[in-house]
């Protein structure tokens, strides 16, 4: 993971936070899981009150803290998943985000 960039990037700790909460929502074991844009922008926003593009998901895997899985039908949903989830709760709780 590069940390560097998520820790000077609110909008990305932000968004992260999301796609954790989301995570820690589904009954399937952690390997089976996934995140996707319209699941994980909804707590987002009522959380923090805004919505975020959906290429920061990509921004986030390409920085190692999500990992691309399927693509649905027609290419048109990216789903990831959270590869080091417990990692993750560890830094937004450094980061007071959880």
């Amino acid at each position: 993971m590069a940390l560097t960039e998520v820790e000077i990037a609110p909008e990305l700790q932000r968004i992260l936070w999301a796609c954790l909460s989301y995570w820690d929502t589904e009954t399937q074991a952690p390997e089976e899981r996934s995140v996707c844009y319209s699941w994980v922008v909804r707590p987002h926003l009522e959380r923090f009150r805004e919505t975020f593009h959906q290429s920061k998901l990509e921004e986030l895997a390409r920085l190692g803290f999500l990992e691309k899985t399927d693509t649905s039908r027609g290419g048109n949903r990216r789903y990831y998943r959270i590869p080091e989830a417990d990692r993750v709760r560890g830094l937004l709780q450094e980061w007071n985000l959880n």
